[in-house]
């Protein structure tokens, strides 16, 4: 395992995180046929199987002028309008974009499945949308339209064939995602589907906290993130192409593995067996002792745990107020929730009695900065916070 932040190269895989709906290749619509033409599918995504849809009341150009996005930002706080005017303002941004990154349960063949989402503004994330996706108009469309996009590599889990609908959990409850089409990559793709910020409030997704800024032609992007930095206070920037590459869909899915469950009615579930076997496993790591997690987590948390205390940082874990890692539930314990990440054994519960659902985060920065660093993502960012929470966003790779 090369340690994070170390001069030797890394690699890390996006599991369940993601910055961009990358797409080289074709762009297709899903109705009736899995690969139709790009011209087929502008056809096809105009129509449902109810006949013509009503015209949109916003305008989808045919053609943008797209920018390669160089930077990106994170605002725990989330990104307003206001944001947005101050970041337009800065010399050299040729486009910005506000995203949303999350993860919806979704029902596949023989069980439920976790999806990454990235939740956009159309009209702000298409010109820094790779130029095949940017081009295909029906996609703009379709997010206009309330409709999800989902990544060609992530389709396989629904068995790899054409679909209108997709039934979903989000906070606010199941809901089913109108599908308007297939993004299929000569590049890894990012996220395993791509929606409208509009509809992601709908499921109660909660807000965004990614910016990704494209330059214009001369700019410089040490000068822009410092400009970012000075204008927004707590902001967090850094180059989009550093050494990170990224993958997701069946690659993901088959490092995670997919479950078949049943409920208990008391916001518990009972797996298959076979897949707790294969991937939940028993370890000691430093400062809180033996957990039980998915066994692609424990390399991480362990790197991570042992950086914490090497860097002096000991006494800011409570191995008393350890809350756990692998449990069989939906979030909160309440079955009208998604899975929790818990379900899966990629979340970690660290000082729990000190950090409270829903209260002002009492973890040390240091400790959250070198869990991030590990690949983690902290629930204390989230609105509400949950302070406690760690879970998996990325794997390294050994």
């Amino acid at each position: 395992m090369k340690i994070p932040g170390s001069h030797q190269s890394k690699t890390f895989y996006a599991v369940l995180a993601l910055i961009v709906m990358s797409c080289s290749g074709a762009v297709v619509a899903l109705v009736t046929n899995p690969d139709p033409p790009v011209d087929a599918a502008e056809k096809l995504a105009g129509q449902e199987a109810g006949g013509e849809l009503a015209p949109l009341d916003v305008q989808v150009p045919d053609h943008v002028d797209t920018v390669r996005p160089a930077l990106k930002a994170t605002l725990p706080d989330g990104i307003s309008d206001q944001v947005m005017d101050q970041v337009r303002a800065i010399a050299g941004v040729g486009a910005s974009a506000r995203i949303l990154l999350t993860n919806i349960t979704v029902e596949v063949p023989g069980g439920d499945a976790l999806v990454s989402i990235a939740a956009v503004q159309p009209d702000e994330f298409r010109p820094l949308a790779p130029d095949a996706t940017a081009q295909a108009k029906f996609v703009w469309e379709g997010l206009h339209r309330s409709q999800t996009l989902i990544a060609h590599e992530q389709y396989q889990i629904f068995g790899g064939k054409p679909l209108q609908t997709l039934a979903a959990k989000g906070p606010n409850g199941r809901g089913v995602l109108k599908i308007g089409g297939l993004a299929s990559s000569g590049v890894p793709n990012l996220a395993g589907a791509l929606m409208s910020i509009d509809q992601a409030n709908s499921l109660g997704l909660g807000n965004p906290t990614m910016l990704l800024v494209g330059l214009n032609q001369g700019a410089r992007s040490s000068e822009v993130a410092q400009a970012l930095r000075t204008a927004l206070p707590g902001v967090n920037v850094e180059p989009t192409n550093g050494t990170r590459t990224f993958y997701a869909g069946t690659s993901a899915q088959k490092a995670i593995g997919n479950f078949r469950y049943t409920t208990n009615g008391d916001g518990t579930i009972t797996q298959d067996r076979a897949w707790v076997a294969q991937h939940v496993t028993s370890r000691a790591v430093p400062l809180l002792g033996e957990v039980t997690c998915h066994r692609i987590m424990l390399p991480q948390l362990e790197g991570a745990l042992t950086e914490i205390r090497d860097s002096g940082l000991s006494d800011a874990i409570k191995p008393a107020q350890y809350g756990g890692c692998y449990a069989p539930r939906f979030i909160q314990s309440d079955g009208t929730k998604p899975l929790s990440m818990h379900a899966w054994g990629l979340a970690v519960d660290i000082n729990v009695a000190e950090n409270p659902p829903g209260a002002r985060p009492k973890m040390d920065p240091k400790v959250v900065e070198i869990m991030e660093r590990w690949g983690f993502r902290w629930g204390g960012r989230w609105s509400p916070p949950d302070g406690h929470h760690f879970e998996l966003a990325a794997l390294i790779s050994s």
